[in-house]
């Protein structure tokens, strides 16, 4: 039997958490936490610190809901973490508990409507894109990698250059190298030979008639220091793809850059040390950054990753 912790915020200092804490220790929580902060912030510590202190079984109690957040999609996504975790969610005055099949039936109720919104929100901001598009006008972020930048970063990956290293002298991390080289990918005339895999395919053992030293996915093997160092450093990004033989699970593979994927891709970051891995094909088309797809969250849930409140790999 796992035990209930509590959870209460205010707003401001004014405001007193003694109504929520004598409901939490009537509804039975042992200890709860307390923040001072509005419900709109991501960070806040005590908050955290209830996250970390939470074990599968347990149940995370809230007086109300906008108590853990003002935001229906951040509620949602915080729940659906804490179920992907084996942790329960009750909130008092709105009598839903996810530990009961009542509890579960609202809260999927409540993540159709989250993900209606999500899709009119997304159909408007298309339609308005292609407004602006049509007038000439061309919004976003500006990119990182300049038509000068990757012109450069082609030069120096034909010339051998590590990519490591070309991301070290244009200063962009080595993800982003792949996102702008790999509709135009620079190869080594061994590299050019090698087919490119329609269908991602988990790895190959060395001992399956393979070297140590070759591409676990094509294998490529390289022929010079330099190759056998950019081949070190390709193989040290972990790709996710989905799996062609189980609909909903993930594959993970390696790939050199004779044969990562070309389509679309979206990068995992940890949002401590910015590295993770890269999701392609339709996990990549249903993910944008810092919300994954549902298979491939699943597989960060496995590998040690917390999603609930932001993506944060295991060893931060």
């Amino acid at each position: 039997m796992g035990e209930l912790l509590g959870y209460a915020r205010v707003s401001t200092l004014e405001q007193d958490a003694a109504l929520q804490h004598d409901a939490l220790s009537a509804a039975g929580c042992f200890r709860s936490w307390t923040d001072t902060a509005s419900g709109s912030l991501t960070d806040r510590p005590e908050f955290g610190s209830v996250m970390d202190a939470l074990r599968p079984g347990d149940t995370l109690v809230v007086w109300r809901l906008d108590r853990l957040g003002r935001s229906l999609p951040h509620l949602i996504e915080t729940v659906r973490g804490l179920a992907e975790r084996g942790i329960g969610f009750r909130s008092l005055q709105e009598a839903i508990d996810t530990t009961t099949p009542g509890g579960r039936l609202v809260f999927h109720i409540f993540g159709s409507l989250a993900e209606f919104e999500r899709d009119l929100i997304r159909e408007r901001t298309m339609a308005g894109l292609a407004a602006a598009r049509r007038r000439g006008r061309v919004g976003g972020r500006p990119t990182v990698m300049t038509a000068a930048k990757t012109k450069q970063a082609q030069r120096m990956v034909t010339a051998g250059t590590p990519l490591t290293e070309v991301a070290d002298v244009l200063g962009v991390s080595r993800t982003t190298l792949y996102r702008h080289l790999k509709t135009q990918p620079a190869m080594t005339p061994a590299a050019a030979a090698a087919p490119t895999p329609v269908v991602a395919v988990p790895p190959v053992a060395a001992g399956a008639g393979r070297s140590s030293r070759a591409c676990p996915s094509c294998g490529l093997e390289p022929s010079t220091r330099a190759e056998a160092a950019q081949l070190r450093a390709d193989l040290a990004v972990r790709w996710l793809h989905p799996d062609p033989t189980t609909p909903g699970a993930v594959v993970e593979a390696r790939h050199c850059r004779s044969c990562h994927p070309r389509g679309q891709v979206v990068d995992v970051e940890c949002t401590r040390c910015g590295d993770g891995p890269i999701v392609t094909g339709v996990l990549a088309e249903d993910s944008t950054p810092g919300s994954v797809a549902y298979p491939a969250r699943r597989w960060l849930v496995a590998a040690g990753w917390s999603t609930a409140l932001e993506l944060v790999c295991p060893e931060h």
